[in-house]
């Protein structure tokens, strides 16, 4: 709790600090409480107010609420009448920021539905996710792009004690240090150029539920000694601020990169590491678990088909002889496509006729197909390009058309 006794030095303090509530009297020494309120609304939007009057300015107190105060207390007030309105202030205020969130969650709760997995690899991940889950240990999650990476962290929070709070993804590599820092610290206004109003970040939003940090492996160092404070202090500090708040937030990282690989060359603090890697969890790419693929294709069909539409057993055979480079995820953008452009309610092999597979394969010598090679070197520039097209067509040296066609090609619309 942090006291100012004139609104000049309530406004030095706000412009420091991102703070949850304001407790404010109408009658100020120095100012109107009315005008202090249209400040700390454009300048904290995100902060509560509560109004402190007497009788005779029940009506300002009243506007005060037009203006965006939660509420008012009339003076005199007991102490508990206070305490109440307090604890009343907060829980709707983090009733709102969780609405916010769960509006994007819709539909991801029982991220795995009725999935039937027949490799035993994933059936014991599952398991070892369960049990994870009942912890507060930080967990580690490597594996190719598009193995599921982000459905393994849903799974684990909604099978937790704190399945009922938030859950919140970032991916790292998306975004710059700055945005990135700024995103999850949150900043006070003029912190840097375009910090107009305090913002909390979203550690704070996602105080006593978890965080996702997609593609740590991503991070800069400057920002992994920030990240590993909060992890050691339990606090963060929003950026220009000098106050730190305290958070309860269960971690759970993803990389597509080994980061022991890249602890050896510098390229990752080992500290942060250890860390993270409490509970490490690595999901095998889909090549390594075919049987997966009848069962996974069927789910995605049931969704983008509408439940209208089956696979046959020939369509089946092909899809078990591709290698799927881009795994769970290019298997479901390649459902969705040929769902969507198929003409009849059963899908065919020659509905996947763009993969490029004989429907009549003969049998694997160990040697893989040109096109797939070539697939499969375009996800790897892509990778170490953050998915930039533009730079991954100047490395390989084509045109940036040429690099969405081969991705549509594969049903990979990004």
């Amino acid at each position: 709790v942090e006291v100012a006794a004139s609104v000049e030095e309530a406004k030095k303090k706000i412009r420091k600090s991102v703070f949850d509530l304001v407790i404010s009297d109408l009658k100020l020494k120095d100012g109107s409480g009315i005008d202090f309120i249209k400040y700390l609304k454009q300048t904290s939007p995100e902060t509560f107010v509560i109004i402190i009057t007497a009788f005779a300015t029940l009506e300002t107190a009243i506007d005060a609420i037009k203006l965006g105060a939660y509420d008012y207390i009339l003076k005199p007030f007991k102490i508990e009448v206070l305490r109440n309105t307090i604890k009343n202030a907060f829980e709707k205020k983090a009733l709102l920021e969780k609405n916010y969130y769960l509006k994007k969650e819709v539909g991801k709760k029982n991220v795995f539905g009725n999935l039937e997995y027949r490799d035993e690899k994933i059936k014991k991940l599952l398991d070892i996710s369960k049990k994870a889950a009942m912890s507060d240990s930080n967990i580690l999650i490597t594996g190719e792009s598009g193995v599921g990476k982000e459905m393994f962290a849903r799974f684990i929070h909604n099978s937790s004690p704190r399945a009922n709070e938030l859950f919140v993804p970032i991916n790292c590599g998306a975004l710059p240090e700055n945005l990135l820092e700024s995103e999850l610290f949150g900043y006070v206004a003029g912190a840097f150029t375009g910090a107009t109003k305090n913002k909390d970040g979203l550690f704070v939003i996602a105080n006593n539920g978890t965080i996702f940090l997609d593609e740590i492996s991503e991070t800069t160092n400057n920002f992994q000694v920030k990240l590993l404070r909060v992890i050691q202090e339990r606090e963060v500090r929003p950026i220009g601020s000098s106050s730190v708040k305290k958070v309860n937030v269960r971690i759970i990282a993803a990389s597509n990169k080994n980061l022991e690989v890249l602890m050896q060359k510098g390229e990752f603090r080992q500290d942060l590491f250890y860390r993270l890697n409490v509970i490490p969890i690595e999901i095998p790419p889909l090549r390594e678990r075919k049987a997966d693929i009848p069962f996974l294709a069927e789910y995605f069909l049931k969704i983008y088909g509408k439940g209208h539409k089956k696979l046959t057993n020939d369509a089946k055979e092909l899809l078990l002889q591709y290698d799927f480079p881009g795994n769970v995820r290019e298997l479901e953008n390649i459902i969705e496509r040929v769902s969507v452009l198929s003409n009849s309610n059963l899908i065919t092999a020659d509905d996947f006729s763009f993969l490029f597979i004989s429907s009549n394969p003969k049998k694997d010598n160990g040697v893989k197909k040109l096109a797939d090679v070539e697939f499969e070197y375009i996800l790897e520039v892509l990778e170490k390009c953050n998915g930039n097209k533009t730079k991954a067509a100047e490395l390989l040296g084509v045109s940036r058309r040429f690099i969405y066609k081969k991705l549509e090609e594969r049903g990979m619309k990004n």
